[in-house]
């Protein structure tokens, strides 16, 4: 974190990340988070902790620039000397003020980081995705990941979690991110090398 920021933030949307984790998990990534934005340099060699909170670390990651964008304007503004002096050529406005604007510009906060309209979209389009992922018959899958539909779709959104802020999520169409969610769990889980009474590393590691 920047020097003397007391704060950063954790956003609404988080709550998809949080609540598909175990208690366990949850309670490790937001121990995690908290070490990392106190400068710990935390490292993890949870494979399920490290995949969560890479998204988290990148957003935490274009807030500090925000923020460190605004505290360099500001001390710009403040070199410049702040207020204007007073002047007696209009004694009727000594502090040398302009009057009130008629479209006062709000004044930026680190908070103004994300745009509730691509909030919106983005959720939208991951419900879709599950949506149209429920919708279709994957007995074969569950087969060869030693698993169930339930498990395969609790760990689909922990998939389009990690990858939603992507260009690559934002330009699929719905089929296609299903298909790469597919080639991302073979290239995770290794299906062929678990054994009949074991299931895939990533569907164990997410109980």
């Amino acid at each position: 974190m920047a020097k003397n920021k007391k704060s950063f933030i954790l956003y609404c949307d988080y709550i998809y990340t949080f609540s598909q984790l175990p208690d366990e998990y949850a309670g490790k990534l937001i121990k995690h988070i908290f070490d990392y934005v106190n400068d710990k340099n935390p490292v993890s060699n949870d494979l399920v902790i490290n995949a969560t909170f890479e998204t988290i670390k990148q957003q935490l990651k274009r807030d500090l620039k925000k923020y460190e964008k605004i505290q360099e304007r500001n001390k710009v503004n403040g070199a410049l000397g702040g207020r204007p002096r007073k002047t007696q050529k209009n004694p009727k406005n000594p502090v040398g003020y302009f009057g009130n604007p008629e479209n006062p510009k709000k004044p930026d906060t680190v908070t103004d980081t994300v745009n509730d309209n691509d909030i919106d979209s983005i959720n939208i389009k991951i419900k879709k995705v599950i949506d149209r992922f429920l919708e279709t018959d994957y007995k074969q899958n569950e087969i060869i990941y030693k698993t169930n539909k339930n498990e395969l779709t609790n760990h689909l959104k922990r998939f389009l979690e990690i990858k939603k802020d992507s260009d690559n999520f934002k330009n699929k169409q719905y089929g296609n991110i299903i298909s790469w969610f597919w080639n991302w769990c073979n290239s995770t889980s290794q299906p062929k090398q678990t054994n009949q009474n074991q299931s895939a590393p990533w569907i164990a590691g997410s109980k």
